[in-house]
C-alpha cells in the first residue's frame, strides 16, 4: 500500500486572465460541533482549473458556525479538516444549505455523531449511514494485509454494503436537489474505482506473472470500467482520479517491467505509457497533474529547471490549451517561490512557542549550526526516526554551537503534547500552531529536515535525515567553518 505522508497542497496562484463568468448561488454549510478543541477549521474546493481553494471556517465558543462561499460553481466533493476536528467527503454544490450538527469531542466522536440535514443532504446521507455501520463493525485484519481469497472476500462484502445503502438513499430524487443524479453517478463511480484500485494494490504488493496479473485485473474490472479506464464523464468522481488513475498507470509500468525491464529506460516512455493508458480528457487530465506535480516538488531552481526540461514533450503533447496556461503560471509561481528559499539566503524567520511556554525566534540560534525536524505526532515515519534523531542529539549535544529543534506542523496541541510525552524528545520542541512553517518552509510532506548556518541562513532545504550519515558530515561541516 502506497503511504503517502502529505499536508495540505500549496495554493498556487494563476496569472492567467480568464472570461468573467457569472457568479454562482452560494453554498452555505451552517449547524453546530461541540466540544471541539478547534476553533478554525479548514475546507477545501477543486475549482475549474483543478486548483485547491482553501477556506475556513469559524467555530463559536459553543462550537456553533456559519459559512458562506460563491467560489465553487460546480458540484464536487469536499472535507473539513484541521487535526482533531474531521469531517471526510462531504457533497456539496452551488444552491446547497447544510447543516451539520455532532460531537467534536475526539475524532472518533465525531465520525458516529454526525448529521447532515437540509438542502442537498441526500448524497450526504449516504456517506453518514456508511460511516455509522463502519464505526459498528468489529476492527479486523487491514485490506492491504490480506491474501488474494481474503481481498475478493473483502470487496465484494464492501460493495454489498454500498450497494445496499445506495439503493436506499437514490431510490427516489427530491424535488430541490439539482444535481441529485449528478452525486448519484460520483458515488457509483467512486465505489466502483475504489474495488480496482484494491486489486491494482494488491498486484503491486505481491509478485505475479504477466498472464496472472492480466487475468486478474480482467475478471475484476467493475462493470463501470469494463469498456476501459478512460471515461471524460468519469472525471468528476474524486477516488477515479485521486486512487485508480495513477494505480492503473503503474499497473502497466509493473506490466512493462516484468516483461522487459529495459521498456522503462528508453526516452520518452513515461509519456509514451501515458498515452498508451489514457485517452481524451482523462489522459489531459493525467498528464497535468503530472507536470504540476513535478513542479510542486522542486527543491531548487535547478531542480525546477530540470523538471520543466525534461516535461516539455508532455506539455507538447497537451490538447487543452487551458491546461498549457495553467502550467505555465503554475512554473512562474514556483520559481518565485523557491527564489525566497535559495540555499544561501536568510531562512524564513518564525516566532513560535515551545512546550513549555517559552518564545522563540530564529534570531535566538543566531552563532549556531541548526538541525530543524519538521514532524507531526499522526505521522508515522516522523516518529519512527526520533530515535535516529536522539542518538545524533545525545553525540553532539554538548557543542554550543549546534543546536537542535524539533517543529510540529499541522497537528492539534493536545496530540503533540502527548506525542512529546510518548517520545520524550530533550530537545527544544515548537508548534506551529498558525500553518507559518508549513507555509515558508514548504512543509509539503514530512518528516522534513533543515540545515541552517550559524549566520541564520539556507544550507539545506531538504537535508538528509538523522539515520543518514550525511546529515552528521553536513552538521559538522558548517560547524567548522569560522
Amino acid at each position: 500500500m502506497k503511504k503517502l505522508v502529505t499536508l495540505f497542497p500549496l495554493l498556487l496562484l494563476s496569472i492567467s486572465v480568464w472570461p468573467q463568468k457569472p457568479t454562482p448561488e452560494p453554498l452555505i454549510i451552517q449547524g453546530k460541533l461541540t466540544g471541539s478543541p478547534e476553533r478554525m477549521l479548514k475546507i477545501f474546493f477543486i475549482d475549474e482549473k483543478e486548483k485547491i481553494i482553501l477556506d475556513t471556517i469559524h467555530l463559536e465558543k459553543d462550537g456553533a458556525f456559519y459559512f458562506k462561499t460563491t467560489k465553487i460553481n460546480r458540484p464536487q466533493r469536499t472535507s473539513i479538516q484541521m487535526n482533531q476536528t474531521q469531517i471526510n467527503q462531504i457533497y456539496v454544490a452551488p444552491g446547497y444549505k447544510l447543516t451539520i450538527t455532532g460531537d467534536a469531542s475526539d475524532y472518533k466522536t465525531l465520525f458516529t455523531t454526525k448529521k447532515i440535514s437540509g438542502k442537498g443532504a441526500t448524497a450526504n446521507l449516504y456517506r453518514v449511514k456508511l460511516d455509522s455501520l463502519y464505526a459498528s463493525r468489529p476492527r479486523g485484519k487491514a485490506w492491504y494485509e490480506m491474501n488474494l481469497e481474503e481481498l475478493l472476500l473483502y470487496i465484494k462484502t464492501e460493495r454489498k454494503l454500498q450497494d445496499s445503502i445506495y439503493k436506499i438513499v437514490f431510490s427516489k430524487k427530491p424535488a430541490d436537489e439539482k444535481y441529485f443524479d449528478t452525486f448519484k453517478t460520483m458515488i457509483s463511480i467512486d465505489n466502483q474505482s475504489i474495488a480496482l484500485y484494491n486489486i491494482l494494490e494488491h498486484i503491486a504488493m505481491n509478485k505475479y506473472s504477466p498472464e496472472k496479473m492480466i487475468d486478474l485485473v480482467q475478471q475484476h474490472t467493475p462493470e463501470a470500467f469494463k469498456k476501459g479506464i478512460s471515461n471524460d464523464a468519469y472525471l468528476s468522481a474524486e477516488d477515479y482520479k485521486t486512487w485508480l488513475l495513477g494505480d492503473y498507470l503503474s499497473y502497466r509500468k509493473q506490466l512493462d517491467k516484468v516483461k522487459d525491464s529495459t521498456l522503462s529506460k528508453q526516452p520518452g516512455y513515461g509519456l509514451k505509457t501515458i498515452q498508451a493508458a489514457f485517452s481524451g480528457k482523462v489522459r489531459d487530465y493525467y498528464i497535468y497533474k503530472v507536470v504540476t506535480s513535478s513542479i510542486g516538488s522542486s527543491k531548487s531552481i535547478e531542480a525546477l529547471n530540470a523538471s520543466k526540461k525534461r516535461l516539455e514533450p508532455y506539455l507538447a503533447s497537451l490538447a487543452d490549451d487551458t491546461y498549457k496556461d495553467e502550467i505555465n503560471a503554475t512554473y512562474m509561481d514556483k520559481e518565485k517561490q523557491l527564489m525566497e528559499v535559495q540555499i544561501g539566503k536568510p531562512a524564513p524567520d518564525f516566532t513560535l512557542l515551545s512546550a513549555e511556554g517559552k518564545t522563540y525566534r530564529l534570531a535566538d540560534f543566531k552563532g549556531k549550526v541548526l538541525y530543524i525536524d519538521l514532524w507531526a505526532s499522526w505521522c508515522g515515519p516522523c516518529r519512527k526516526a526520533m530515535p535516529d534523531y536522539k542518538k545524533l542529539y545525545d553525540k553532539h549535544k554538548d557543542k554550543e554551537q549546534i543546536a537542535f529543534l524539533g517543529i510540529a506542523v499541522s497537528d492539534g496541541e493536545k496530540e503533540w503534547r502527548q506525542a512529546l510525552k510518548e517520545e520524550g524528545p530533550e530537545w527544544i520542541q515548537l508548534h506551529d500552531k498558525e500553518g507559518i512553517i508549513s507555509r515558508s518552509y514548504i512543509a509539503n510532506a514530512i518528516p522534513k529536515y533543515i540545515i541552517v548556518d550559524k549566520l541564520g541562513n539556507i544550507v539545506s532545504f531538504d537535508a538528509p535525515g538523522p539515520e543518514d550519515p550525511q546529515a552528521e558530515k553536513l552538521l559538522l561541516a558548517e560547524l567548522a567553518k569560522e
